[in-house]
């Protein structure tokens, strides 16, 4: 294991950035390509294709985690926009608990755990 040096922190902040995004007006495509997103619980893989706008499946990157396959995109330059880079990492870390806890991945889309979801009322109930 490695090991690491902490360091305390000390605050001098110049500003603090209200967070805000609109979905729609925020939204650029990336001019190299999009990906496809999906989980294949058969293998107990996420598959993520790399789709040019002619709508053709160029390259398909495979992998347990979301981790190895978003590091793989950035590594092979598959992407070229920050933002791209960042939506893909949310969106492959929901494809990799869709695959650990069982539940269904459907890119964009909220994922909703059952188990999760179960706990939390258990949590509220006491």
């Amino acid at each position: 294991m490695p090991q690491y040096k902490f360091y305390r922190q000390t605050e001098k902040l110049d500003e603090v950035i209200i967070a805000k995004h609109d979905e729609l007006k925020d939204w650029r495509p990336d001019p190299k390509a999009y990906f496809l997103i999906r989980v294949n619980p058969a293998k107990k893989i996420i598959e993520a294709a790399l789709v040019t706008y002619d709508h053709t499946i160029r390259k398909k990157i495979v992998g347990k985690y979301a981790v190895e396959i978003y590091n793989t995109i950035i590594r092979h330059k598959l992407l070229t926009k920050p933002e791209h880079a960042a939506y893909l990492g949310k969106e492959l870390y929901k494809a990799e608990l869709a695959l650990k806890y069982g539940a269904v991945y459907r890119q964009d889309f909220p994922l909703i755990i059952k188990e999760l979801k179960e706990a939390v009322k258990l949590g509220k109930q006491s």
